[in-house]
């Protein structure tokens, strides 16, 4: 068996895995490590991976599954809502680059056929990248965001046609350039309609009996069979894989399954997303690169400027508003990975020569390789240009203007965070009439709170100077309801160092940080998930007959134990190690003592289980509980039950068989 494909293809994820955790620590996108091992592999730098490795096919099924992702956000009736943009916009940038690259190509001496490759090649931007910067960064929903995926949608669908032109052109072919286009867009019409109606009528049903088996392997085979299909048959009809993907996460994207489908699909999507990336970085030519650095850097300037402005204007014709048009040129810049496709095709049909093919390629991937950065400070770049500060209408984010619209507040309530929590909170609190204020950082919670005339400002509650500009001095009692705990605990340290005396309520999602909340100054700390699980209990033990006042005094005194018998919960396959903030959660396990171990014979107390950090929730010894206040003796056969994080549950075994 020939392991040289498996051999490479570990190479790259073994390197992908380094590059990746380095670039994490830089604070850089995963896009640019992958664009580094393909470079870093390639045939004209280390000679890893040869020119005969080919992972193509893999890389244009994560792209596949990118443009099905993105489909599932944009439905047919926001298609159509977005028409101005898609075809508007895209449809001038696309004409208008095409146009004036062309005509420079022509006066720099290439052929018409050449041109047009090089026009049409680098008009197109890159999909796979701008769209997954934007998404990584949350940002697709926002108004550069759609102005620019809106673009991207209409550029996939000029590729089409150039990649039918190009040929045509070249005088080869059965028919003619007009009746080539003809058939492909019939080919092209016909597909989407088909692909809506299955998407209408028959997908919603299987998805439904799909959801009914409750099998997650059969959801997420069902996902990965549709986009799949739908990439197969758009290149059975001659049409890019991409735009299969793009109908196919449409046709879905009506159905209230699309969340699922597109959280099922994520993983396989950036594994061979990534894969694309490194077939890019495999293509640059690092002997040309350094032979000619000057020329490729001087011209990948111009294309990133020239589509910059060019794209900013247009942008802004559409959609009047300075810093989101030129954020939509900035993100939009670069060459796209169509060109590959369009320069290989014009190689073979000899309309450029190999060095000027593979100048273009250059060009096309230094522009690809600094969209990622150009993404990531458009917003700072944009208000150097436009000369204006991040804009918030209606909202408030100054110190000093915080200060003015809360001076006359005093014995008010302070609260940090907006989300569900605080906005529960305040809504009982303006009904009974109480003063409150609340600090928050998601602008869009403080531009809807600000235009229903509710005191909510923005701000980072970690900032002493807004917290004291809210009244912290003056305030009666403080809520942090901050859905992450480390943010919730620094806010709470800031607090403490000015007020020592003020009550502070904390609700955390979990009890992961509850005893450092309570070291660290919380009056009292609300677990979300263990309150849920009382208030159920609350109502089972009424249904079952048990006298009210008994199961609020047992609620009750569950609470003044901290929740101690709620702790933890046994290890699933659907549980994560760690918490959404990256905090170890609390698991229970039990310890089988067998007749040698270091625990049996000794009494608890004897045992060194305080340096674990574990804590004992029960001894069961022929299967009955043995009351832990009287320090028993340990047994052959006894079963301990611990608490803690993965981390100490290890140790405390450890302790318990062997005493080390």
């Amino acid at each position: 068996m020939d392991f040289s494909f498996f051999n490479q293809l570990l190479i790259i994820f073994s390197l992908s895995v380094v590059c990746i955790a380095v670039f994490h620590r830089l604070r850089i996108s995963d896009t640019l490590a992958y664009l580094v091992v393909g470079l870093i592999l390639g045939p004209t730098a280390t000679g890893f991976i040869d020119s005969s490795f080919d992972i193509s096919l893999l890389a244009e099924i994560g792209v596949v599954f990118l443009l099905f992702s993105l489909g599932l956000e944009f439905s047919l009736s926001n298609m159509l809502a977005m028409r101005r943009v898609v075809f508007g916009l895209g449809g001038l940038q696309v004409l208008i680059s095409t146009v004036l690259i062309g005509f420079c190509g022509l006066l720099l001496g290439f052929s018409h056929a050449g041109a047009l490759v090089m026009a049409a090649g680098l008009s197109l931007s890159s999909t796979a990248i701008v769209s997954k910067e934007l998404s990584r960064r949350n940002e697709i929903r926002s108004d550069h965001g759609q102005l620019a995926i809106g673009t991207l949608i209409f550029q996939d669908i000029a590729a089409v046609f150039f990649l039918i032109l190009v040929p045509a052109v070249g005088g080869f072919g059965e028919s003619g350039l007009a009746m080539s286009l003809i058939i492909s867009l019939a080919k092209g019409s016909l597909f989407v309609v088909f692909m809506l109606m299955i998407g209408r009528w028959v997908m919603p049903k299987i998805f439904h009996e799909i959801a009914r088996a409750r099998s997650e392997e059969l959801f997420v085979l069902t996902a990965i069979v549709v986009a799949l299909l739908a990439a197969w048959l758009t290149h059975l009809l001659s049409l890019s894989m991409a735009l299969g993907g793009f109908v196919a996460g449409m046709m879905l994207g009506e159905s209230h399954y699309r969340h699922q489908v597109e959280a099922d699909i994520r993983p396989f999507r950036d594994i061979l997303l990534g894969l694309f990336f490194v077939s890019i970085g495999l293509m640059l030519d690092l002997d040309q690169f350094l032979s000619q650095w000057h020329l490729i850097l001087l011209a990948s300037a111009g294309l990133i400027l020239f589509k910059a402005v060019l794209i900013s204007q247009l942008s802004y014709f559409v959609f009047p508003d300075r810093k989101a048009a030129i954020r939509t040129g900035l993100s939009l810049a670069q060459g796209g990975e169509f060109c590959f496709a369009l320069v290989a095709l014009a190689a073979n049909n000899q309309f450029l020569s190999a060095s000027t093919s593979s100048l273009i390629l250059s060009v096309t991937i230094v522009s690809m390789a600094v969209t990622p950065l150009l993404i990531r400070y458009s917003e700072t770049i944009a208000e150097r240009l436009t000369g204006e500060r991040k804009k918030r209408p209606t909202m408030i984010s100054s110190a000093d203007r915080i200060r003015q619209e809360t001076e006359t507040m005093d014995n008010h309530i302070l609260i940090c965070g907006y989300g569900r929590v605080g906005q529960a909170i305040s809504r009982f609190l303006d009904k009974e009439s109480l003063p409150f204020a609340v600090l928050d950082d998601d602008p869009v919670h403080v531009r809807e709170a600000t235009r229903a005339s509710m005191p909510v400002f923005y701000g980072d509650c970690q900032r002493l100077e807004l917290l004291e500009a809210a009244g912290l001095k003056r305030a009666r009692l403080v809520a942090i309801c901050i859905n992450n705990s480390r943010n919730a605990h620094a806010a709470l340290k800031k607090i403490r160092s000015v007020n020592a005396d003020i009550p502070i309520l904390v609700r955390t999602r979990d009890d992961a940080m509850m005893d450092t909340l309570k070291r660290d100054g919380a009056t009292e700390v609300f677990p979300e998930v263990l309150e849920s699980s009382l208030l159920i209990i609350s109502h089972v033990l009424h249904l079952l007959g048990h006298n009210k006042l008994a199961v609020a005094q047992r609620i009750d005194a569950v609470r003044r134990q901290h929740y101690n018998i709620l702790h933890g919960s046994f290890f699933g396959t659907s549980e994560a190690l760690h918490d959404l903030d990256g905090n170890p959660q609390q698991f229970l396990h039990a310890v089988t003592l067998p007749e040698k171990a270091y625990a049996v014979g000794k009494r608890l107390s004897e045992i060194p289980l305080d340096k674990t950090g574990v804590h004992i929730q029960k001894l069961t010894r022929d299967n009955d509980s043995v009351p832990l206040c009287n320090d028993p003796s340990l047994h052959s056969d006894d079963v301990v039950l611990i608490n803690g994080t993965p981390e100490q549950i290890e140790h405390a075994e450890t302790v318990l068989l062997s005493g080390q």
